[in-house]
């Protein structure tokens, strides 16, 4: 790929005529991506989880949150703008675009359409982050050393906070709404131990990445400060699946038939999603898993899991609208007299339900296609019945992550969540690949 213009492919000859010397400097390029992935996986830093105001209804939204991400936007834009929009052509696919379409009629129709289109505009500028960083990135070589950079900025922030502020960097019993089991469990920068494992297993993989593509010192630095905090943070979903991601992704270079490979991908998908919803809706199978498991949903999930359900079927087709459901005044407030604390929390902890009260069961259908069934195929475009190459492999185990913490949080829809911004970018990283792979070989 030594002669490639962007990290997944983009052959150098193919910027337009003339604007050479509008290309974007190198520096700039390291820098701007670095600081749009610290951006992507944290950045609310070093949370007071003992002000109760963070138990209010939040449909006001954050306005360091809108400043950041329409600051980082705007510098996307004109740098993409400067290297070629075009390049993002192969994005335009029927079923991503047929997501946009519906995305944008439900947030019309949304019970909040206000409190939706602020999260939608939120969403857009995430999902154009996490494509343009793959157009910025001139070599895997410069998107390994942004990933690398930012991965470092993060861990190493968030072990300085457990050394010197431990109070905003550690679970306490004067956590709001706190878990008998969270105090003493390390968070760092991030706003709860749950986001902070999540956002540790990513670096893992990206340590991995940097290891084989740019540094295997700097990369394997970057595996063991993050396996390390990942352990103190004690997130049970992040440290089962860390192991589940490498040992499939890593047969993925054995098996390399389109239909194993789509089988040995999808099966524990659809395994982790029987065990989640299933143990819900079917009672044979919340039998069977109470009895293989004495903690099948996670701290007490199928509560969450069911009061979502009910709130789908009450409007299937439309849903609520993004960012419409939970955490408002409706939900949280509606019916004093059967309030529970299902009604406090953020998120289904099920990126499906969510993706369902979100835009109703087509968009539920639609999701699929598009983020499950879709880079299943373009992997096999890329990759055919050959070894997966060093990026190949970093935007497999980006979406695989994506979709095994799908059935126990919420990864989808979400441009606040670390996992969702980067399983968007994998998603995008093997679309763009199948139209520029030949180029990078």
């Amino acid at each position: 790929m030594a002669s490639a213009d962007a990290a997944i492919g983009i052959p150098a000859d193919g910027r337009q005529r003339g604007l050479a010397g509008r290309d974007v400097p190198d520096a700039v390029r390291v820098l701007l991506n670095g600081a749009v992935f610290v951006l992507l996986w944290n950045h609310v830093w070093l949370k007071d989880l003992s002000d109760r105001s963070i138990l209010a209804a939040s449909e006001d939204g954050s306005l360091l949150t809108q400043v950041l991400f329409l600051a980082a936007g705007t510098a996307m834009a004109l740098a993409i703008r400067r290297i070629g929009i075009r390049h993002l052509q192969p994005l335009m696919t029927r079923p991503l675009l047929l997501c946009a379409v519906w995305l944008g009629l439900t947030t019309l129709l949304s019970i909040e359409p206000s409190l939706s289109l602020r999260r939608l505009a939120l969403f857009g500028i995430a999902a154009m982050l996490s494509a343009g960083v793959l157009i910025v990135a001139r070599s895997p070589r410069q998107l390994a050393l942004s990933l690398a950079g930012a991965a470092l900025v993060i861990v190493l922030s968030s072990y300085l906070a457990v050394a010197f502020v431990p109070s905003l960097a550690i679970h306490s019993a004067f956590d709001v709404n706190s878990d008998p089991s969270h105090p003493g469990l390390w968070r760092g920068i991030f706003p709860q131990k749950n986001e902070a494992g999540a956002a540790m297993v990513i670096l893992v993989i990206v340590g991995l990445y940097v290891a084989t593509a740019a540094s295997r010192v700097l990369g394997w630095a970057i595996v063991l400060l993050a396996a390390g905090f990942l352990l103190a943070s004690g997130s049970k979903t992040a440290i089962l699946l860390l192991p589940v991601i490498l040992a499939v992704t890593g047969l993925c270079q054995v098996l390399k038939g389109g239909f194993a490979r789509g089988l040995l991908l999808l099966g524990p998908v659809a395994g982790f999603s029987l065990i989640s919803i299933g143990s819900v809706l079917v009672p044979p199978i919340q039998e069977a898993v109470g009895a293989l498991l004495t903690d099948a949903t996670f701290t007490g999930r199928s509560e969450i899991w069911q009061f979502a359900i009910d709130n789908i079927l009450i409007r299937p087709w439309r849903g609520w609208g993004i960012g419409a459901f939970w955490m408002t005044e409706r939900t949280m407030y509606a019916g004093s007299e059967e309030l529970t604390w299902v009604n406090t929390v953020d998120h289904a902890h099920n990126a499906y339900l969510d993706t369902a009260l979100i835009g109703g069961l087509p968009f539920l259908v639609l999701t699929v296609v598009a983020f499950v069934l879709a880079p299943v195929r373009d992997l096999q475009r890329v990759a055919g019945g050959g070894r997966l190459d060093a990026e190949t492999m970093l935007f497999l185990r980006l979406w695989f992550l994506g979709l095994v913490s799908a059935s126990f949080e919420t990864v989808l829809w979400n441009g606040n969540n670390a996992t969702c911004c980067m399983f968007m970018m994998a998603v995008f990283g093997l679309r763009l690949r199948t139209r520029y792979a030949l180029a990078a070989d």
